[in-house]
Order: structure tokens, then sequence, then C-alpha cells
């Protein structure tokens, strides 16, 4: 199992990776056809809202990112440069 971020906003929400699962599950399904329209348009919402949580989770990732790439430039000996 993946482990979550504990400064998550939500540490019981589901991890990128089990979002994008759930996410390439729902498109195989209702590509398939398997499923009539109103569980299409069910999955379909449920999908809109795990690909909000992939966003979010992302963002929240580049913006670790960024930060810490700062504090390494700003702690940079500027002798070394």
């Amino acid at each position: 199992m993946a482990k979550r971020d504990p400064h998550s906003k939500d540490a019981d929400a589901p991890s990128f990776e089990h979002s994008l699962e759930e996410v390439e599950s729902i498109i195989e399904a209702i590509e398939s056809g398997e499923v009539g329209l109103e569980k299409s348009l069910a999955e379909y919402e449920r999908g809109v809202k795990l690909l909000k949580r992939c966003r979010e989770i992302l963002t929240s990732a580049e913006q670790r990112i960024e930060s810490l790439s700062k504090d390494l430039k700003d702690s940079a000996d500027p002798d070394d440069e």
C-alpha cells in the first residue's frame, strides 16, 4: 500500500496512485460499454472527483519541490557560485 502524506489536508483520502488507478478503471468500464447510461454518469462524476484529487496532490508536490529548491538555493554558499 502506498504511503500517504501526513501533511496532507485529508490523510484518509486516496493516494495519487490509487486515484489514478480508479480513473483508469472507470475509463475502461465506460469505454467498454459494460455499464448503462446512469451508471456511466455516476462513474464519470466519481472520475472527475478523483482527477481533482490528483491535481491537488500534484499541485502540493510542485509547491513542496519549489520550496525545497528555494531553500537549497538560499542555503548555498555565495563563495561557491
